[in-house]
């Protein structure tokens, strides 16, 4: 039996003072009340709202951006991914996040795409009050899936560079075939680039300033069997413009011979990793861990009461199918607290 005044089929309206409107008493806005409101339409807040919507809860996904999808779409849209569950000849990340996105959708979730979440507020009624520069929602519980990264991190070396060869992922990899392609990183975002790359590619050359790859020895054995120079202890420590203010060549230094190099360049792709969402979660008060990830209950809750976590946010193994596994979990734990039955109240 479902408490009533718990349930997500009814629809609530909650009229509060618009400050935009003239006068306040005699303009009124509605706002609609969300079962759950999912943060982030990567690929945990997708397969997170299909769950919720699934069992009955009106759900709402804010994304940031204005397409839905996560990282497969805005860093390797072709590339592709070969460790997902159920495709054993891989999938490119494009094509994923379409399907989830289209299961969402399918499940009835309802979007609001390019708008960013910027507060998260507790009520007294303990409805949670979701601000974006655009608008205020209100919902019964929150899922955040940020993922813990958002922004790519720049190299140092060319702060204040934005020459149109210098990359942090590939949109469209036949705009630049034909090329001598440099690639910044170690981890399996820089071999991705480098096999997908490879193929099309003059010359591809990977920096690795480790003394070995992050990234998983079978990318890396396939990057080397394709053509692909793995420079390892090897950075960047100058390059060289031309008249038009852009550059075509590089200095590098290999440490363990001090040796320096100058290479020649068209593309260079900064694959280091990504600034964490840091700031966000410490505004809006949410307890962390030591390398800014959320801290969870076993039921995927945050510090604040209401608000979940799944994903990369929240999980110490950072892959998309156990952000999709997540996202499942935290929506069946935020669907129990939900739908109580009458004798746990």
């Amino acid at each position: 039996m479902v408490d009533s005044s718990q349930s997500a089929c009814s629809l609530r309206l909650i009229v509060r003072n618009d400050p935009t409107i003239g006068d306040s008493t005699s303009h009124r806005k509605a706002i609609e009340l969300y079962d759950v409101i999912v943060v982030g339409g990567g690929p945990a807040g997708l397969t997170a709202a299909a769950n919720t919507s699934h069992r009955g809860l009106k759900s709402l996904v804010i994304e940031k951006q204005d397409f839905t999808g996560g990282l497969p779409v805005l860093l390797y849209p072709d590339k592709i991914i070969r460790d997902h569950p159920g495709f054993p000849c891989g999938i490119i990340g494009k094509e994923l996040s379409r399907m989830l996105s289209l299961q969402a959708e399918n499940a009835g979730v309802e979007f609001k795409r390019g708008e960013e979440v910027l507060k998260i507020d507790r009520k007294e009624d303990a409805l949670l009050e979701v601000r974006t520069p655009n608008d205020v929602y209100q919902s019964r519980r929150v899922i955040l899936c940020t993922g813990i990264y958002n922004v790519p991190k720049k190299l140092p070396l060319l702060d204040g560079y934005t020459g149109p060869n210098l990359h942090y992922g590939i949109k469209d990899p036949q705009e630049i075939a034909r090329r001598k392609v440099v690639i910044v990183g170690g981890g399996d975002h820089a071999f991705d680039i480098a096999i997908q790359l490879s193929k099309i590619s003059d010359k591809v050359t990977v920096l690795v300033i480790e003394k070995y790859a992050k990234a998983k020895e079978n990318s890396v054995r396939l990057a080397e069997a394709s053509g692909v120079n793995v420079c390892y202890d090897t950075e960047i420590i100058n390059f060289f413009k031309d008249r038009s203010g852009v550059f075509h060549r590089i200095q590098i230094i290999d440490h363990k011979t001090e040796e320096k190099t100058v290479l020649d360049v068209d593309e260079l792709f900064v694959a280091i990793g990504f600034e964490t969402v840091k700031t966000f979660l410490e505004n809006n008060g949410f307890q962390l861990r030591g390398d800014g990830s959320l801290v969870v209950d076993d039921n995927s809750q945050t510090s604040i009461e209401g608000v979940f976590a799944a994903g990369d946010i929240a999980g110490e193994i950072r892959l998309i199918a156990t952000a999709c596994s997540g996202g499942i979990v935290t929506a069946i734990h935020a669907f129990e607290e939900i739908r109580k039955p009458y004798w746990l109240k």
